[in-house]
């Protein structure tokens, strides 16, 4: 299952809920968006769809959005305001830690899986020296 989520007029950004992943679907819904909030998709002050309505979209137990959002909350990523939702509560400094640990692991992943390919350093380096030059 997935969802576009439209925060404003010109600012989308998808949740990917694979229910036969390894990963529970809180933690890919979690994962989703704190990707968003990091990414800057999702702003200081941005109001988090309602509990019921996420859920509703991703055909999920509204439990794992209010998990989801709790531990959210709890990490720092938003704040709930009684009555009003949650909204996405940024610090800096949390930010720039949490976007290098989130850079550094899809690093780390990718290595993972090329070496487990049989792929060299050197190949690595030379594909993404391709694609820069191709990007440029």
């Amino acid at each position: 299952m997935c969802i576009t989520v439209r925060v404003e007029k010109r600012r989308y950004f998808d949740i990917k809920v694979d229910v036969k992943s390894a990963l529970p679907v809180y933690e890919q819904v979690k994962r989703a968006l704190k990707i968003a909030i990091l990414s800057g998709w999702l702003e200081e002050g941005d109001q988090l769809m309602s509990i019921r309505e996420l859920a509703l979209k991703l055909q999920i137990n509204p439990n794992t959005i209010i998990k989801v959002y709790y531990q959210l909350e709890m990490e720092g990523f938003v704040a709930s305001r009684p009555g009003a939702g949650y909204f996405v509560k940024l610090d800096s400094k949390k930010l720039q830690k949490e976007r290098r640990e989130l850079f550094e692991k899809a690093t780390d992943e990718y290595i993972s899986k090329i070496t487990d390919m049989g792929y060299s350093w050197d190949d690595v380096i030379q594909e993404i020296q391709l694609r820069k030059k191709e990007g440029s």
